[in-house]
């Protein structure tokens, strides 16, 4: 479906059946929702197979389940943002014009910082916080920027690679693509032109300090994997602690992509958060 966001057309999905592209089911303003942001040079696709693992949780039907394609993004018209900040504004105007009074936001990533910025700014339209893949601040690597600036197909390949934890063969190789990595590197090059470097340099420039991290008190729920190569499971503790409310679940042998790596472990974790907002 569709939502009109700063009079530009925003593309949010609203259900996904597993091995099938989103479709639409009923949405519905005055039930819960819950919104899902996806990463930088991402779509909502990367909770697919997630949501694909939700379909026979009767709870979750009695809330909306919103995956967006943000601005410059996937199905949604408008220009990539520039900031975070920016991200988060336009994520109010969607939950504005969506009639949504307040909804959990779940975050990857780049999705993770933006949901933070809102909770920041309007707490009172957040009800909770579910945060992946996440670090504050997050440092984008020179190697990942000159790649990006240099060679975007290369970028491309080699962010499969890091988003992706793959035990080494015997010998000391790597075991070929799976068919996921092969899927989040055909989505990353799917990105408009200069959309991938303009989400990392969003990421890397955004900053918190310790003062305006405490003062976020709505519930957090945290999941982060110990081979996390683009945000170091470090980080998501540090995160946590300095969260008044927020609790934390570490996963092992994932990487960064773990919405596509490890789908079921996701969703049990996206499942017990929801039911636990539930009324």
């Amino acid at each position: 479906m569709k939502f009109l966001v700063e009079q530009q057309p925003a593309y949010v999905a609203t259900s996904v059946a597993a091995g099938t592209s989103a479709g639409e089911v009923g949405f519905d303003p005055a039930k819960p929702t819950v919104v899902l942001i996806h990463g930088a040079a991402e779509d909502h696709s990367v909770w697919n197979a997630v949501l694909s693992q939700t379909e026979d949780k009767q709870a979750l039907k009695t809330a909306n389940l919103l995956a967006v394609d943000l601005p410059g993004h996937g199905q949604s018209f408008g220009q990539a943002k520039v900031s975070i900040e920016a991200y988060a504004d336009w994520l109010i105007n969607l939950l504005d014009n969506g009639g949504i009074k307040t909804a959990t936001l779940i975050g990857h990533s780049m999705g993770s910082l933006i949901a933070l910025d809102v909770a920041r700014h309007h707490p009172k339209r957040v009800s909770a916080l579910g945060l992946t893949g996440t670090a504050v601040p997050m440092p984008v690597s020179e190697t990942v920027q000159q790649l990006v600036s240099a060679d975007v197909a290369a970028a491309c390949e080699q962010l499969a690679r890091w988003n992706f934890y793959l035990r080494k063969n015997a010998d000391g190789s790597f075991p070929p693509p799976t068919r996921a990595m092969q899927t989040y590197r055909t989505l990353l090059a799917a990105a408009r032109p200069g959309v991938m470097t303009t989400d990392l340099a969003a990421c890397a420039q955004y900053q918190l300090n310790d003062a305006a991290i405490s003062a976020i008190s709505v519930r957090t729920f945290i999941l982060a994997s110990e081979h996390d190569k683009m945000a170091a499971a470090a980080a998501a503790v540090s995160l946590c602690e300095r969260l008044p409310n927020a609790t934390l679940t570490m996963l092992s042998g994932v990487g960064h992509a773990m919405m596509q790596q490890a789908p079921v472990d996701v969703a049990t974790w996206l499942t017990t958060l929801i039911e636990s907002e539930l009324p």
